[in-house]
């Protein structure tokens, strides 16, 4: 067909306005119905709680694989599917065999009860594990010389058993001590100066948001340790042959001869005072563990990226699709994790639907994974990290969703890692576009940073941010860290985490919308995300 000049004018002008408002066109929104859709089929009590390696987690886990694959999504899991299976080592303490005593010179020895007294951790490298040996208090059992704090600075534990505080100093920079709060820092620590045990004793702060009872309630769940290509559980450090949790009363116990009381020490903690010195007690401790072993697997769909120069460059969404599973007591039995983490699998999918719905899709490719084992130490993430199914290098960030708390009409997020990486300011503008502020972390002594899937890639030196509800209400008659905080204490990891609780879920809507502005921010900007310059964490492991 021929047109004339003025004809063809008319027609680019046409086709420039229309690229101009593509661009320029508002995002797919969020849809409260679907968040709400999803978290009630995953909070099911037919879903059993989802725990890694059962048959509820499965079934979940073929519903997210079969939601992906109706976006229209490619399979990115092993060997060209939808799953990437895990091999995972269980392990059960048999608590009627094991012991824990405290032996003093010239006293009866004292045994400690188990969930009582002490909570005995399995071993996962010897069914049967045995250790005699004195026990050394290191505080907070930390070596952080970049901090100028060393709790080993005078203490001699080769040989020795460790007794640590929970936590970190609050005069730590929250994710420092968020670092080195982590069970696994404060193993190796110990260990590389020859330590053969870890015991640990909560901190004033941490009893207070998770009593010893409530740990001891939930001992019957079992432990998990993915294997590595070479068989082996991950993580585990067979030198160390006794971890376990002490109660207040059972560790007071090891300082009846100490120069200081237990309280003493756990007063100086909170104002970031730590102290450090051979304790009088030697400590025999038998363990005999029985293992199992299970397979559960994570979750992997891929939208394609349209640029031929950054399409085989990743935009990582995470959220863990596992839960713990059908452990209560009474009639109701079933840990049905409607917000941990129905809420962060509802999100996955809804920004899935987003991306799949664009118009004209990202530059760059965008992979959504939901991954098992994140109640057992994050190990489906920890695997996925280790073993991508895509090159690591080419994945440019990680933005997980874990926890989303929409008890009420949230006003404010926060961005857990924000300050590291320039995803931070991304997040700002993502969160204000969907009508959200920004607030700091108000409850810093829940060291959150550490305690989801984004760490695992952290570690790699990968940058990742976790975007979390703030202490804002819209609803001014609500006192949103009030709420909060007596979800953490009272519904957080209990069977009342269920679908009976308020759950606003037009704020988990606008929580999905903001994940997915940030991720098509990444996705499509010119430079991948960077760590800030001199970051604590990019120093880390920003090179790796």
């Amino acid at each position: 067909m021929h047109y004339t000049p003025d004809v063809r004018k008319s027609i680019l002008c046409l086709g420039f306005l229309l690229a101009a408002s593509a661009a320029n066109a508002e995002p797919p929104k969020a849809a409260a119905s679907a968040i709400a859709a999803h978290i009630k089929f995953l909070a099911d009590d037919a879903m059993e709680g989802r725990e890694t390696g059962t048959r509820g987690y499965d079934v979940a886990a073929a519903y997210v694989a079969a939601k992906m694959m109706a976006l229209g999504l490619e399979p990115a899991g092993a060997e060209g599917g939808w799953y990437q299976p895990i091999q995972f080592r269980s392990a059960q303490l048999a608590a009627e065999k094991s012991s824990f005593l405290i032996r003093m010179a010239g006293a009866d020895a004292v045994k400690l009860e188990h969930r009582k007294d002490v909570i005995l951790r399995p071993h996962f490298a010897d069914a049967i594990a045995d250790v005699n040996a004195p026990v050394v208090f290191a505080g907070f059992g930390i070596s952080a010389p970049e901090l100028q704090h060393d709790d080993y600075a005078s203490l001699d534990v080769n040989g020795k058993i460790v007794l640590v505080i929970s936590g970190a100093p609050k005069t730590f920079a929250n994710d420092q001590r968020a670092l080195y709060s982590a069970g696994e820092m404060k193993e190796q620590a110990a260990a590389k100066r020859g330590a053969v045990g870890v015991i640990s004793v909560k901190s004033i702060t941490d009893e207070q948001r998770m009593p010893f009872e409530r740990t001891a309630r939930q001992t019957n769940i079992t432990a998990m340790r993915y294997l590595d290509r070479d068989g082996k559980p991950d993580g585990v450090d067979p030198r160390l042959r006794v971890g376990a949790l002490l109660s207040r009363d059972g560790a007071a116990k090891l300082f009846a001869r100490a120069p200081m009381t237990l309280d003493q020490v756990l007063d100086d903690a909170e104002k970031g005072v730590a102290h450090s010195f051979p304790l009088q007690a030697a400590i025999s401790a038998h363990t005999e563990t029985t293992y199992g072993e299970t397979t559960s697997k994570n979750v992997a769909g891929l939208l394609r990226g349209s640029d031929p120069q950054r399409r085989d460059e990743y935009v990582l969404y995470t959220a863990h699709l596992d839960h713990l599973g059908a452990h209560g007591s009474g009639a109701d039995r079933i840990y049905n994790g409607a917000l941990d983490n129905g809420s962060g699998i509802a999100s996955l999918l809804e920004i899935a639907r987003m991306f799949a719905s664009l118009e004209e899709r990202p530059a760059r490719s965008v992979l959504f994974v939901a991954v098992t084992g994140e109640e057992k130490g994050e190990q489906g993430s920890l695997y996925f990290a280790e073993y991508p199914t895509v090159p690591r290098s080419a994945i440019v960030a990680d933005i997980n969703m874990d926890m989303f708390q929409m008890h009420y009409p949230v006003a404010d997020l926060v961005a857990l890692g924000g300050e590291h990486t320039t995803l931070g300011d991304l997040a700002t503008k993502a969160a204000a576009a969907s009508g959200f502020t920004m607030s700091p972390d108000p409850q810093p002594e829940e060291v959150r940073f550490i305690r989801s899937d984004q760490y695992s890639f952290v570690k790699k030196g990968i940058p990742a941010i976790h975007l979390k509800a703030g202490p804002k209400s819209s609803d001014t008659s609500i006192d949103g860290e009030k709420v909060s905080r007596e979800w953490l204490r009272t519904i957080y990891h209990t069977v009342r985490d269920d679908l009976a609780q308020t759950i606003d879920y037009a704020s988990g809507a606008r929580y999905a919308e903001t994940n997915f502005r940030l991720g098509l921010e990444v996705a499509n900007a010119p430079a991948r995300p960077q760590w800030k310059e001199n970051d604590f964490f990019g120093v880390m492991f920003g090179g790796r």
